[in-house]
């Protein structure tokens, strides 16, 4: 009898691990998506009124560099859409995050209405566990640098392609945070 009582909580236990592991692999909404790396460790990512690029920032609210923080609704590696869709705080939708070739690969947002018009990458991020990855041509890659700005503490989040000179001064890791 205590042998049934014990395998049967031994397998609850490892139903719900398993359960809690499936749960890290959700999309998220609302989420805030942040940088780890040399000289940024869980720094946010804000976005640039002036220019609609993705930087990394101590203040995501700096208005010297014009930038405002977003909030990211990020879909899974499991799922079929594999947008990340960008909104202000104030609930606005601003678009999708792309790779744009023609500027050195800097990461930025562009309204999803205009994103047929633009030679960058539209789609293709999505979450494994919590951090931000690229689905190219079917390999999970995280490829981020940050790339120094003129603005001390604020760094322009770039995309470093296969086999070729990093676009930036370090590497990050992103990472997505679900807001409550």
């Amino acid at each position: 009898m205590h042998l049934h009582a014990l395998l049967s909580l031994l397998l609850l236990q490892v139903g719900l691990g398993a359960a809690h592991l499936h749960a890290k692999r959700a999309a998220e909404t609302n989420a805030t998506l942040s940088a780890y790396g040399t000289n940024s460790t869980n720094w946010p990512i804000a976005y640039g009124l002036d220019d609609g690029l993705l930087y990394i920032t101590e203040d995501p609210n700096d208005s010297d560099f014009n930038l405002t923080p977003l909030l990211w609704n990020l879909a899974s590696i499991t799922g079929e859409n594999w947008i990340a869709n960008a909104t202000f705080s104030n609930g606005t939708s601003a678009g999708c995050m792309y790779i744009m070739s023609e500027h050195d690969y800097a990461v930025g947002v562009l309204p999803l209405t205009r994103a047929a018009y633009v030679n960058g990458t539209v789609s293709g991020f999505a979450l494994f566990a919590s951090q931000l990855v690229f689905n190219n041509n079917t390999l999970l890659q995280a490829q981020f640098w940050a790339k120094s700005t003129s603005s001390s503490g604020v760094y322009g989040l770039t995309w470093t392609v296969d086999d070729s000179t990093p676009s930036g001064d370090f590497p990050v890791v992103v990472k997505a945070t679900e807001d409550s």
